[in-house]
């Protein structure tokens, strides 16, 4: 089974990734990016952990 997580590469805390739509959102274009592409989804920032966008890391 595939995990994914957020990662701070400075502290190392790790968080889950956004779900939207009952689903683990994706990385694309250095944003957060829904599955179902509906008009109430769309793109959200990467979280942020000291001052710098969180890894999306699949474990």
């Amino acid at each position: 089974m595939i995990i994914a997580k957020l990662v701070c590469e400075v502290c190392g805390n790790e968080t889950d990734v956004p779900v939207c739509c009952e689903q683990s959102m994706i990385v694309k274009d250095d944003y957060m990016l829904c599955c179902c592409k509906s008009e109430d989804c769309g793109y959200q920032p990467i979280p942020e952990c000291c001052g710098q966008k969180m890894n999306y890391v699949r474990t």
